[in-house]
């Protein structure tokens, strides 16, 4: 089952996504003594991190138990600002106290790419008890893609490794290391991030149309987990129960 909410404003979804991974964050520590997230980049590498700096106490949150994945980057130096890592260590990392160096995963982009994948699926695979992610936050391009899995790409059929590389990726820049749907669906959560009228055709296709399938952000099917849309008003505008 999907939990889709929807919200009148985007300063109402940044604040209630803030709170969910709050909670989520709570319940991991308390289930299993860490909390693994991983981030996307794109708008919810800001939504995400302001949501959470509103958060009123975030030292209950017990960030030094906290766990920062990616769920892609592109294969640049860590300090340049097309990367995701840039993005949330400006956004959020850098703005607060607690979380462990040692626990932000990046990848290293000195490796050749190929071997840049082998070893980021080797951090994921020692630094997590069972290999699955807490909390997934995946944003949505207008073209259906998720993470850097596109449409029609072989990339997408990959499914004997949890990490993998692209070289020729539709979107610049065209070297990208990715999570394969066979560590998107081991997530325990995931989280859908979509917000503006530029993603709402591609919103009702996955949700309600018969093409989803054949879109990357419809073939996320969680093995054991919850999935949830946080969307607002103009991405939900297509959607029959919210028109």
């Amino acid at each position: 089952m999907v939990d889709v909410q929807v919200f009148s404003t985007k300063a109402e979804l940044q604040t209630k996504i803030g709170n969910f991974i709050a909670a989520k964050a709570k319940e991991s520590v308390s289930d299993h003594g860490y909390f693994s997230i991983a981030f996307s980049g794109g708008s919810v590498a800001s939504i995400a991190p302001a949501g959470l700096l509103e958060q009123s106490d975030l030292k209950s949150l017990h960030l030094a138990k906290w766990k920062i994945y990616f769920c892609d980057e592109r294969y640049v130096d860590l300090s340049d600002p097309d990367g995701n890592y840039d993005a949330v260590n400006q956004n959020f990392l850098s703005k607060v106290e607690g979380i462990k160096a040692e626990n932000v995963f990046t990848i290293d982009p000195a490796l050749p790419l190929e071997e840049a994948a082998k070893d980021y699926e080797t951090k994921l695979k020692s630094s997590l008890v069972d290999g699955r992610i807490d909390l997934l936050l995946i944003g949505m391009g207008p073209d259906g893609h998720i993470c850097s899995l596109f449409p029609g790409h072989p990339i997408l059929d990959v499914t004997d490794r949890l990490v993998a590389a692209i070289s020729d990726s539709p979107k610049p820049p065209p070297s990208r290391i990715t999570l394969t749907y066979t560590a998107v669906n081991a997530a325990r959560c995931a989280m859908f991030i979509v917000s503006g009228s530029g993603k709402a055709e591609v919103a009702q296709k996955v949700l309600e149309g018969n093409e989803a399938a054949s879109l990357p952000a419809g073939r996320v099917k969680l093995t054991d987990g919850t999935m949830h849309w946080f969307m607002d008003k103009d991405a939900a505008s297509q959607l029959k129960q919210y028109k």
